[in-house]
């Protein structure tokens, strides 16, 4: 159940999905008590749902717990910005319904199997950054 989102989550989620390259369209789907988007990606052309979870510290058994709606293919959003947590490695290959932060949303919506998404680690960040800034150093 998402009966404990502040209420400007779902609209600061919808903010970033219209930002977002990769996302075509998005619509909030009509399930009782729940945030479930349904997004069409662009260089996919396919539509994936995100659940926006409620929960403080997302466990395995929210994982078991979530709607029915979703399925292979889809993603879960720990949505509250003070949560975290995750699900068994396992369980999300089976599944193959991921789960993260919406920092972790915006990466995976850029690969087909959004499940498999690994963000950068600080390393590759750094090393990232660093590229740039010798880039873009003015001279």
């Amino acid at each position: 159940m998402c009966a404990d989102l502040y209420y400007t989550i779902p609209k600061f989620f919808e903010d970033r999905m219209r930002e977002h390259s990769m996302v075509e369209s998005f619509e909030k789907m009509n399930v009782k008590d729940e945030h479930i988007y349904e997004i069409t990606r662009k260089k996919y052309a396919d539509t994936v749902r995100i659940w926006l979870s409620d929960a403080y510290i997302f466990t395995s058994t929210d994982y078991y717990n979530r709607p029915k709606e979703l399925r292979a293919g889809d993603y879960i959003v720990i949505a509250k910005p003070e949560g975290g947590g995750g699900a068994n490695e396992d369980l999300i290959e089976r599944t193959r319904i991921g789960v993260g932060k919406l920092g972790e949303l915006m990466g995976a919506l850029y690969v087909r199997d959004m499940w498999t998404y690994e963000p950068p680690s600080e390393e590759e960040r750094r090393t990232r950054k660093e590229r740039f800034l010798k880039k873009n150093k003015p001279e």
